[in-house]
C-alpha cells in the first residue's frame, strides 16, 4: 500500500510537472522603501484621504519617518499566450517602529516586527476567446482598471472585454462592482449595489494622433431609511460616498500628438446625471474637467506646461451638483498637496481637486538629463480653487504657489536612488485648513517636505 501510495504521488508530481512545461512562469516586484526626510506640518500626512483634515498649524508640527511598501506578483501564462493569471500581495505601507493595529491585525513595524500586514493587490484570470481570430479578451477578477488618468485609474474587481473591432480601433467593456450591498430580506432592492458599467473606443494611431472616447454610468440604488448625507463624505470620491441614491454619466475622450519635438496630451471630461441624499431632494448634476500638457523635448531637456480646471460647487444649499468628481485615482502634479513625492500613501488629497470647490493648476516643469544615470528636474506651480472656500465672513480661491525640485540616480540597471521635495507658499484658501484656533481668513503659515526612496523592481 505504501508503495501504491509512493507511486500515485510520483505520478502527481510528473502530472504536474508536465502541464507546468506547458506554461511560462514569471515573478515581478516592486520595493519601495521611503523616507519622509522632513515636514513641518506632520497632521497633514498622518493618513490618505487627508483633504477634509483641518489641521494645519502655524507653530508647525514636524515629522521624520521611514516606511516600507513591497508588491510582487505572479504570472503564469499558457505557451500560445491565450490564458494568463495573475496574483499580486503587498505589504505596506509600514512605517518604521509602528506597532499598531490594522484591520485588527498588527502593522508589524515595531519590534520583532511579527504584523499580519500582506494583502491581496490582484488577482485575475485572462483569456482570449476561442474562435475568434483577432483580439478579444476576458479578464476576471480583482485587475488594474483604467478609464482615464484624472477619472479612474486604480484596483477594481468585475469582468472586462477587450477587442479589436478593426485595426486600428478597439473596444472595451466593463461591469465593476465597487461596493457590495448583500441582500438579506425581501425588501432590500437589487440594484441598491455601487456598479459601473463603462465602455472606451481607442483609435491607438491616427498620424501619430492616438486617441480615446468613454462613457460610464455609475449607480446605486440603496433603501431609503438607508440614505446618509452627500457632504459627510468630503472627499468627493465615487469610492468614498456615502450611502446614497445616485446616478451619474461620465462622458470624455483622451489623446495625444506629437509635432516634431513637441507633444500635446490632453483629458476632457462631462459629468451628467442625479444625486438624492437624507439632507435634500434630488440634486442634478452637472460637472466638467478640462486638462492639457503642452511640452517640447530639447535634447535632453523635456519642458512641459500643465493646466487643468475641475469645475467645482458653489452652493451647498441649491438643486445643482456643479463640482466633477473623480471615482478612484492618484494624482502626482503637486509634492506638497498630492502623490508626487516619493512618500506617497501620505498627502492631502488623491484627485484633482480640493474638497467640492474643483481646482485650477497651473505647473512649469522642466525635466533634464544630466548622464546616462542621473535625471534632475524642478516645477513652479499656481493653485487655486474653482469656487471660493469660506474663512470665516471671508471667501477666496487661492491655494499658493509650489516650486517642486527632484533629484534621480540610477545606482544599478533597476535601482534607484531619488530625493524631492516642495515648498509652499500659501494663501489664504488654506486658512480653510487651519486649526480651529487659527483660521481668521488668512494663511497663517507656509508648508513643506522633503522626502526620498530607494526603489528596486524586477
Amino acid at each position: 500500500m505504501k508503495k501504491l501510495a509512493l507511486l500515485v504521488g510520483v505520478m502527481l508530481v510528473l502530472g504536474l510537472a508536465g502541464s507546468a512545461l506547458a506554461a511560462e512562469f514569471k515573478v515581478h516586484g516592486d520595493l519601495n522603501n521611503r523616507f519622509m526626510l522632513y515636514t513641518n506640518q506632520a497632521p497633514l500626512y498622518s493618513g490618505s484621504e487627508t483633504a477634509k483634515k483641518r489641521n494645519i498649524d502655524k507653530d508647525g508640527v514636524t515629522e521624520a519617518w521611514m516606511d516600507i511598501k513591497y508588491r510582487v506578483w505572479f504570472e503564469a501564462a499558457s505557451d500560445d499566450g491565450n490564458v494568463k493569471g495573475v496574483y499580486a500581495i503587498e505589504l505596506g505601507a509600514i512605517r518604521a517602529g509602528d506597532g499598531s493595529t490594522l484591520g485588527g491585525s498588527t502593522k508589524g513595524g515595531a519590534f520583532s516586527g511579527d504584523g499580519i500586514n500582506i494583502e491581496t493587490r490582484w488577482a485575475y484570470t485572462d483569456f482570449q476567446i476561442p474562435g475568434v481570430a483577432s483580439k478579444a479578451r476576458i479578464t476576471l477578477g480583482l485587475m488594474p482598471f483604467k478609464i482615464n488618468d484624472y477619472f479612474w485609474n486604480e484596483t477594481a474587481m468585475g469582468v472586462r472585454y477587450t477587442g479589436t473591432i478593426a485595426e486600428p480601433v478597439d473596444l472595451t467593456l466593463a461591469w465593476i462592482r465597487g461596493k457590495e450591498s448583500f441582500n438579506s430580506s425581501t425588501d432590500d432592492k437589487l440594484f441598491a449595489d455601487l456598479d459601473a458599467y463603462t465602455a472606451r473606443v481607442d483609435v491607438k494611431s491616427v498620424k501619430d494622433i492616438p486617441f480615446g472616447v468613454f462613457v460610464v454610468y455609475q449607480g446605486r440604488n440603496p433603501q431609503t431609511s438607508q440614505y446618509e448625507g452627500y457632504a459627510a463624505s468630503d472627499d468627493y470620491l465615487v469610492k468614498n460616498l456615502k450611502t446614497v441614491n445616485f446616478d451619474l454619466w461620465t462622458l470624455g475622450t483622451d489623446g495625444q500628438a506629437k509635432f516634431g519635438t513637441a507633444f500635446v496630451n490632453w483629458d476632457l471630461m462631462y459629468q451628467t446625471g442625479s444625486l438624492t441624499d437624507n439632507t435634500s431632494s434630488k440634486q442634478d448634476i452637472s460637472a466638467y474637467f478640462a486638462h492639457a500638457d503642452i511640452g517640447v523635448n530639447i535634447d535632453k531637456t523635456r519642458v512641459t506646461y500643465t493646466v487643468w480646471y475641475a469645475s467645482g460647487d458653489d452652493s451647498s444649499t441649491d438643486d445643482k451638483i456643479k463640482n466633477y468628481m473623480a471615482t478612484d485615482v492618484d494624482q502626482t502634479a503637486s509634492r506638497v498637496l498630492m502623490e508626487g513625492g516619493y512618500n506617497d500613501d501620505n498627502y492631502f488629497t488623491e484627485a484633482p481637486y480640493v474638497l467640492n470647490k474643483g481646482l485650477f493648476l497651473n505647473k512649469l516643469a522642466v525635466d533634464h538629463k544630466a548622464s546616462k544615470k542621473l535625471t534632475v528636474g524642478a516645477a513652479l506651480l499656481y493653485l487655486q480653487t474653482a469656487e471660493n472656500l469660506a474663512l470665516g465672513g471671508k471667501t477666496s480661491k487661492k491655494i499658493g504657489t509650489e516650486l517642486d525640485a527632484y533629484l534621480s540616480y540610477q545606482l544599478w540597471a533597476s535601482t534607484k536612488l531619488e530625493v524631492g521635495g516642495g515648498y509652499l507658499w500659501a494663501d489664504d484658501a488654506m486658512d480653510y485648513f487651519e486649526v480651529a484656533s487659527q483660521r481668521n481668513g488668512s494663511s497663517d503659515t507656509n508648508i513643506y517636505r522633503a522626502d526620498a526612496r530607494v526603489r528596486y523592481s524586477f
